[in-house]
């Protein structure tokens, strides 16, 4: 080999995807599904697939797991399965080992896909901006109706986009709508002014959403039936296309957590759509992150939707972390043999750290070892556990895998480039995994991991050997905190630290343990006793600190009220009001705020601004109020207020606009706990260090929670509707503001909101006003 280096084994994995989405699908070519390494919760998914498919499990399924996990890859891998040719399966289940043995599980599925007309998949990716059923069951409809389309079978009658264009372009109802489209109400949703303009965006195509949802709120207020859909009119037009078609459907949606989100008060509607199961094969799989985290275990409507599902856990135990890092190594075809020649030879050079990873992980076959290298096995190990403890799937294992070194990360592909077998460097070893986790990841890190590689800045004058050996003891030491101690192997032992550096020049047998030594005499390392008459290294600056730490999150979490983190996290300004609804709304001048509102000041809030409207009804300014919820509990018990306050007349002058289906929740709370308890420890001794780790804090309220609010659900309660109308996202909530302007002062209809009401020859008192004495040019009439 030329330069003798593993990049002249190892191809690049041009193919592959940190994240399975629509974008990656698109431009993947069409066998990368293939390189989906059939592990045991893999084979398990596809057996508990079969048996739904063949009807002895009335239920479908339901995919979950952690960041990192590669759920979405199955799932895809799924879809592919019960999709692609008989010939393709057959060559799929021939290429990988584990599914030689399977060969029932795939002459059954072969079957189920050559019954009728077989199985029509259906695949869609985030659920984000969904935030009704309604919405769900268009989407669904279109989606399902493409899969259909692209199959040449029939797509059925009257889809619900067509039943609108179809009923639109009748000449009655086209008057109608004319008339309607002139109503304030409507004129503020709707960027269209007629019903031609309506039909000619319906029939263009593209990204309908806001059109679709301005449709169905006027259906709703309106009462038109036919423009509109629910589970009902869905589950017929399903069972239609499954039985004119003669076929099973399967929809599989990826990221679907978000739904379940936005809508966990209004589930029953979509249970009724996951049962229709029970009729006819159509199989609805979610895919989420773990469903632990979405909803409360006191539910009982939860409880009832999540038992319709079969639950798929797509896990990475470390046997299986080790099959995928294998599998994941792509060695040349013409490179092989002299590789496993080369493979056997490195492997040879880290025997003892091998057997005691090979027991750790509960590995019995050496080939799983073998198939490794250059990976070390200490840092192979680590690997996963340290990916694992990121708050994202940025960092995950395969990142470090196949993600090319475009921001200088140093990972696998940046180690087999520049390093090779007769190199002082031969394995990737646990010290080299701190620059793509540490250095270019550690903002994403939790802060358990975090606080302890922390510490590697604070030295300084460290050679570089004894830089080596300080970062493996860190990352050693993080993850055996974080795994509670359960593995012998995490713990910074001397021996374990000689694992870690088996096969290294300079620092393999004694040596390293040597250097953690002498970083101890240097005050950088302490040592502590354990089991066995053994030391544990660990960071000197943090013996004791953890305790501080602790009761830091203590003080920081019974801190937090929520009108703390909402006036923290700039909550009151969510809706970037337009400057001629602050104006008329916001709770202090030229704040462009609205008065925020919780469980605990709700009543005096409230009673506040009845007071201040009283005998003010046909000025100018209205009074709103926004509501925020710091977790579930919260979240109801506000709700039940906010009903009681509309339906009473003494509040009928206010607007009440609930954003409780988005509380902070127990994870984003965590996150912001983690960081303002990192700021005060270092308060005082690492300054720059505290400020961003009190930024950082803010940043989880001001733009992690605050975001999901704005693109999440709102209700709108006013003396108009009393009932509450929901709006996906803060446009909507910015386009019934309007309309309630609009309703008290009409001639305002064709002015244009968006306009800075402080250009010429605007003049905001004129504006307040009410719009008595309003010139402008856009308008068509002047009152005086």
């Amino acid at each position: 080999m030329a330069n003798n280096k593993y990049r002249e084994y190892f191809d690049i994995d041009e193919d592959y995807f940190p994240q399975v989405n629509d974008s990656a699908i698109a431009a993947a070519k069409p066998d990368f599904w293939t390189r989906t390494y059939p592990h045991q919760t893999f084979i398990d998914m596809l057996t508990n697939m079969e048996r739904v498919l063949a009807r002895q499990d009335m239920r479908t399924l339901w995919i979950e797991g952690a960041y990192g996990t590669g759920k979405s890859q199955c799932a895809y891998a799924l879809k592919k399965i019960l999709e692609v040719s008989e010939v393709e399966l057959r060559a799929y289940w021939d290429k990988y080992e584990p599914l030689k043995n399977k060969t029932d599980l795939l002459e059954r599925l072969v079957s189920h896909k050559k019954r009728g007309n077989g199985i029509v998949t259906a695949h869609r990716y985030a659920s984000g901006g969904i935030s009704s059923p309604r919405e769900l069951f268009t989407a669904i409809q279109d989606t399902l109706k493409s899969s259909l389309a692209a199959a040449g079978l029939y797509v059925g009658e009257n889809t619900l986009k067509d039943s609108v264009i179809t009923w639109i372009d009748k000449p009655a109802n086209k008057r109608w709508l004319d008339e309607v489209l002139t109503q304030p109400e409507y004129s503020a949703r709707f960027p269209q002014s007629n019903s031609d303009e309506v039909l000619e965006s319906l029939k263009k195509g593209g990204d309908l959403k806001q059109l679709m949802d301005n449709l169905f709120h006027l259906a709703d207020k309106e009462g038109v039936t036919a423009l509109n859909i629910d589970s009902d009119r869905l589950m017929a037009w399903i069972k239609d296309v499954i039985d004119k078609n003669k076929i099973k459907v399967v929809f599989i949606w990826d990221e679907f957590s978000d739904y379940f989100k936005n809508n966990r008060e209004s589930l029953s509607e979509f249970q009724k759509l996951v049962e229709l199961v029970n009729e006819k094969p159509f199989y609805f799989i979610v895919v989420t992150h773990e469903s632990g985290q979405l909803f409360v275990n006191a539910d009982t409507t939860w409880s009832k939707v999540r038992d319709r599902f079969i639950p798929i856990p797509i896990t990475l135990p470390d046997n299986i972390a080790f099959e995928l890092i294998g599998h994941a190594f792509n060695v040349k075809p013409a490179a092989k043999s002299v590789w496993s020649r080369q493979a056997d030879d490195l492997n040879t050079w880290v025997n003892d750290s091998r057997a005691a990873v090979m027991k750790a992980a509960k590995i019995d076959k050496p080939q799983v070892m073998k198939n490794i290298m250059p990976l070390h096995p200490m840092a192979a190990l680590l690997l996963k556990n340290i990916a694992s403890a990121f708050q994202s799937n940025q960092r995950s294992m395969f990142n470090f895998i196949k993600s090319p070194d475009i921001d200088n990360a140093e990972a696998f592909q940046w180690f087999i480039e520049n390093n090779g077998p007769e190199d002082e460097r031969p394995f990737l070893t646990v010290d080299m995994l701190w620059n793509f986790f540490y250095e270019k990841g550690r903002n994403n890190l939790t802060s358990d991991i975090r606080l302890i590689l922390d510490t590697y800045p604070q030295q300084q004058n460290l050679r570089d050997d004894e830089k080596m050996v300080l970062k493996a003891v860190l990352i050693m030491q993080a993850i055996d905190q974080r795994l509670g101690g359960i593995v012998d192997l995490f713990k910074a032992t001397e021996q374990n630290i000689g694992y870690a550096f088996e096969g290294i020049n300079g620092l393999e047998g004694k040596k390293s343990a040597g250097i953690a030594k002498q970083l101890k005499e240097k005050g950088v390392l302490v040592t502590t006793p354990i089991s066995g008459g053994r030391q544990v290294y660990a960071a000197a600056v943090l013996a004791g600190d953890q305790t501080k730490i602790d009761a830091f999150k203590k003080d920081v979490r019974q801190s937090s009220t929520i009108q703390k983190l909402v006036s923290e996290g700039e909550l009151a300004n969510v809706l970037s009001l337009s400057p001629a609804l602050r104006l008329r709304f916001e709770s202090e001048p030229g704040a462009g705020k609205i008065t925020p509102v919780n469980i605990a000041d709700f009543d005096r809030t409230i009673n506040m601004l009845r007071e201040k409207s009283e005998g003010k009804v046909e000025g100018w300014k209205f009074y709103a109020v926004i509501a925020f919820a710091k977790n579930d509990d919260e979240a109801v018990a506000l709700r039940k207020k906010i009903k009681a306050a509309v339906a009473d007349e003494q509040y009928k002058n206010i607007v009440f606009i609930d954003a409780l289906a988005t509380p902070l929740g127990a994870e984003l709370l965590d996150q912001y706990v983690d960081f303002q308890a990192m700021s005060m420890y270092y308060q005082g001794n690492n300054n720059p260090a505290s400020r961003e780790n009190a930024d950082k804090a803010k940043q989880i309220l001001s733009h992690g929670w605050k975001n999901r609010i704005y693109s999440g659900q709102f209700i709108v309660y006013h003396s108009a509707n009393k009932e509450g109308e929901k709006y996906p996202g803060g446009q909507g909530v910015s386009a019934i503001l309007q309309t309630i302007v609009l309703n008290r002062f009409p001639m305002l209809r064709d002015f244009d909101f968006a306009k800075d009401v402080k250009d010429p020859p605007v003049k905001a008192d004129i504006w307040k006003s009410g719009g008595k004495m309003w010139h402008y040019p856009k308008c068509k009439r002047r009152y005086d």
